[in-house]
């Protein structure tokens, strides 16, 4: 079923439906803890549980499930009083402890709530100096320099009987239905609205020239550009040096392409195309998956998923139940002869793989797990033969309680390692963060996690800073802002300083903000009140200068100077038609945008859009052509970057699409840009219901290829993009 199909179903029936049990609001509240989410790793457009429950789609059911939510809520906030910034040991650090201080006026309120909410355990229970100082760190060595604190959003652990007091004060929270929202999040293209397409005869509307002079026109100069010799496409990522994994890689000379359990190995250096070699994964279960691949040099790393299912008996009884766990694996290869890669080594974690990010040469891990303490008790459970039940592992051994950070609330731990690929069979360090389902944001020199928070007045975003030191990760601080960041591009970091981007709607209508921090997550200039009524589609941060697209019925582009990190200042706001939800940098001079054309009366939709924005004048913004493609009706550009190739150097925008119209049918399209017009040079029938996520357009020289796991078809860059030739696995 298409998704504009489910979606009015789900209208039609949702005044009728009885919510059943699975899905009271304390249920909802389990499940959201106990389940990772299902998402593609890139994260992007990811939007609170809350604003599923704002489409109309599900209004009948969101008045039931927000009303009970709120009946359940506590009102332990970690931050309720708005915005505020600091670093480790700083006074303004956003930080729960601290909140309770200003509004109690005490400053000896802070510390006493800090040590409150780490003696959360029955007086019942024996002191923790001794059985807890005792227990030993479960095999896993304290060579590393103490890690400190994010200010007091995340704090390093003692000991794991304070891991486990936190652990057990938030089942007593599910138990009883007792607890804040969490701040679980879903793809916001998850559940879209039904589409109003305009009929054409014309698969190509362009505003800038006839559709007929452009459909399958390829300029000569965008021809002649096809032969930078050596020249090959990358994946695209977020952060430049910042390498991120893909399921289809080149290095100019060969295609890495994941094909299964399998890694086929194609030769593009001689012309034809040619298999050199194959890489057989072999699995441990059925239910076991190959996720991506880093292909660098003559190293190749791959990331495993796998479940590991095994009978294991209840303490102190003689029943038995089925544990199934999930751990993720990074396999490194030496593919220097790619007819035989050998494994040189892997590094085994706990949870299901999350995201991956590659600089130089470490590759840094992240895994998510629900965390529990599978009903020992304290004195047991932190023992050292008992640890294994509950902490997760690397390679074999408990995380260190001293390599472990806790929230006020949250038990969804997320794991980091940091692997150098040429020493592959360890890590360099590892750390744990109990936490609300965070979202990741990768700079060369860092790692921020940021999650929303329901738990106050206003939405807020939660942000901790740690440093990323040749594979070391160390908290640097935390900080909060109102409001919560709608796009994976929102977040940036420049010169080790912090921009951000959210959209509130806590009061009677949207409005946007641009928050700016320093290398310690002091705050240091905010632009409050951007395009109310409106939410922020899209975003990109260029040197000093922040743009965003926000969306109503209408689109404005605005241009906001950061030059001056104590006034940021809007510069220009551009409106046209339709919306943008993905922003590339075209050049030095332009913007590449692509998302929807939308009626500026109705909002309804009416094909794909894309638009070229001339921003050599960041005050005076204009539209340096655009294009309207109205029988497209998605395309996982628009919500998963990695998918899009976009190269001004080399001319090429390319990506897939699908259509619904009578029936369903993909397609990849590639354009160029030419003398004010995107140019269709290529329009490649994909077939029907297939997986356009798994495509991806590479060039490398003089040639084009068209990827997917199960194919690759070749085409000729300098004669028209003439096919060539395919090649089926």
């Amino acid at each position: 079923m298409k998704e504009y199909e489910m979606t009015e179903r789900i209208r039609a029936s949702a005044e009728t439906v009885q919510i059943p049990e699975g899905l009271m609001p304390n249920q909802i509240q389990v499940r959201l803890a106990q389940q990772k989410e299902k998402t593609d790793t890139t994260g992007k457009h990811r939007a609170s549980i809350v604003q599923i429950f704002r489409s109309k789609a599900f209004t009948a059911a969101a008045v039931f499930l927000i009303c009970g939510a709120g009946i359940f809520a506590t009102c332990r906030a970690l931050a309720p009083g708005g915005l505020t910034g600091g670093g480790a040991g700083s006074p303004q650090n956003g930080a729960a402890a601290d909140q309770i201080a200003a509004s109690s006026g005490t400053e000896d309120a802070a510390g006493q709530a800090a040590t409150d909410r780490m003696s959360s355990s029955d007086a019942s229970q024996p002191a923790d100096t001794s059985p807890d100082s005792a227990a030993q760190q479960s095999g896993a060595a304290k060579a590393h320099a103490p890690k400190r604190d994010a200010g007091e959003l995340y704090v390093v652990a003692d000991n794991y009987g304070q891991i486990y007091d936190l652990l057990e004060q938030q089942t007593s929270y599910y138990k009883y239905g007792d607890i804040a929202a969490t701040g679980g999040s879903v793809e916001r293209g998850e559940f879209v609205e039904d589409l109003a397409w305009e009929e054409s005869a014309d698969d190509l509307v362009m505003n800038s020239a006839p559709a007929e002079e452009m459909k399958g026109a390829l300029t000569e100069s965008a021809s002649s550009d096809a032969s930078r010799s050596g020249a090959y496409s990358k994946t695209n990522v977020v952060t430049q040096g910042v390498d991120e994994s893909d399921i289809i890689k080149t290095d100019g000379t060969y295609l890495y392409i994941l094909h299964g359990d399998t890694v086929k190995i194609v030769d593009i250096s001689g012309g034809a195309m040619k298999e050199a070699g194959e890489l057989q994964i072999l699995m441990e279960s059925a239910s076991s998956r190959v996720m991506e691949m880093y292909v660098e040099g003559n190293i190749l790393n791959l990331i495993l998923e796998k479940q590991k299912t095994q009978l294991t008996q209840q303490e102190d009884e003689d029943v038995f139940y089925m544990d199934s766990d999930t751990v993720t694996e990074l396999l490194t290869y030496d593919i220097s002869d790619k007819s035989s890669p050998s494994l040189s080594g892997s590094v085994t974690q706990d949870g299901s793989y999350k995201t991956s990010r590659k600089i130089g040469n470490i590759v840094y891990l992240f895994s998510d797990q629900y965390m529990e303490t599978n009903g020992m008790v304290k004195e047991r459970a932190i023992l050292d033969e008992n640890t294994t039940g509950w902490i997760p592992v690397v390679n074999g051994t408990p995380v260190a309680a001293d390599c472990i950070y806790l929230p006020e609330q949250g038990n969804n731990g997320l794991l980091v390692t940091s692997v150098d690929v040429t020493s592959p069979e360890k890590t360099i360090d590892q750390t744990l963060i109990l936490n609300h389902f965070v979202e990741v944001y990768v700079s060369t020199g860092s790692l921020y996690l940021y999650h929303s928070d329901y738990s106050g007045s206003r939405i807020n975003t939660q942000i901790a800073k740690f440093s990323l030191h040749e594979g070391n990760i160390d908290a640097v601080g935390a900080a909060s802002a109102e409001g919560e960041v709608y796009d994976t591009f929102a977040i940036q970091e420049q010169n080790g300083k912090l921009r951000l981007l959210t959209t509130d709607w806590s009061g009677s209508e949207t409005e946007n903000a641009l928050y700016l921090f320093d290398a310690d997550l002091n705050l240091t200039g905010t632009l409050k009140g951007i395009a109310k009524g409106e939410e922020i589609y899209a975003a990109r941060f260029i040197g000093d200068t922040a743009y965003f697209v926000t969306y109503r019925n209408t689109d404005p582009l605005f241009a906001v100077d950061l030059s001056d990190e104590k006034n940021p200042k809007i510069l220009s706001e551009l409106k046209i038609t339709g919306f943008s939800e993905y922003l590339h940098l075209w050049g030095e001079d332009k913007l590449f945008g692509i998302g929807y054309e939308t009626d500026p009366d109705t909002g309804s939709r009416k094909g794909l859009k894309l638009t070229m924005f001339d921003i050599s004048d960041p005050s005076d913004l204009s539209v340096a052509g655009s294009c309207v493609i109205k029988n497209i009706d998605y395309s996982p550009a628009l919500y998963q970057y990695k998918c899009v190739l976009a190269d001004p150097e080399e001319n090429v925008i390319g990506f897939a699409a699908k259509s619904y119209q009578n029936r369903e049918k993909n397609s990849y399209l590639l354009f160029s840009w030419e003398d004010g017009s995107f140019r269709e040079i290529l329009t490649e029938s994909l077939g029907e219901n297939g997986a356009v996520e798994e495509y991806r357009g590479i060039y490398a020289g003089s040639r084009f290829y068209l990827v997917s796991p199960d194919a690759v078809t070749a085409y000729d860059r300098e004669d028209g993009y003439r096919r060539i030739e395919k090649l089926t696995f």
